[in-house]
């Protein structure tokens, strides 16, 4: 009894499909899917050519999982058990710009860990000041 879900573009090229778990899948299966999501082709998108300039858009991928087990009696029943799962974590790197023969690199901006850097710089530079006014008076 298994559940249609639509394919939903992950990583930098759209039309791929993520991976899924599917119920009854082997532990085998899903370590499989697991391994299949973190690899360079999760990275490296869809090259693509406009005005005689080449694209490739650059991802940073972070894989992690785990896994169970499970066996034994207790006294009135007995246990078995199993268990497989895993996480991936796609964002935007940059692109690869090349033209010719020169290939430049163009970072993506992520304004949340700018505003996040800047926020805990400011938090750590209001601490240093409370410090330096309590000890001062002291």
């Amino acid at each position: 009894m298994s559940e249609h879900q639509p394919d939903v573009p992950s990583g930098p090229a759209a039309g791929r499909t993520a991976p899924r778990w599917e119920p009854g899948a082997t532990d085998r299966s899903v370590l499989e899917q697991a391994v299949d999501a973190v690899t360079v082709r999760r990275v490296f998108g869809e090259a693509y050519e406009t005005d005689g300039t080449t694209i490739v858009p650059v991802a940073r991928v972070r894989g992690w999982g785990g896994g169970g087990g499970g066996a034994g009696q207790e006294k009135d029943s007995s246990g078995s058990g199993s268990g497989v799962g895993y996480g991936v974590r796609a964002e935007p790197a940059g692109v690869y710009v090349v033209k010719g023969e020169c290939v430049t690199w163009r970072p993506a901006v992520d304004a949340e860990r700018i505003a996040l850097t800047l926020g805990l710089a400011l938090c750590g530079a209001a601490a240093l000041v409370g410090w330096a006014a309590v000890t001062r008076r002291a």
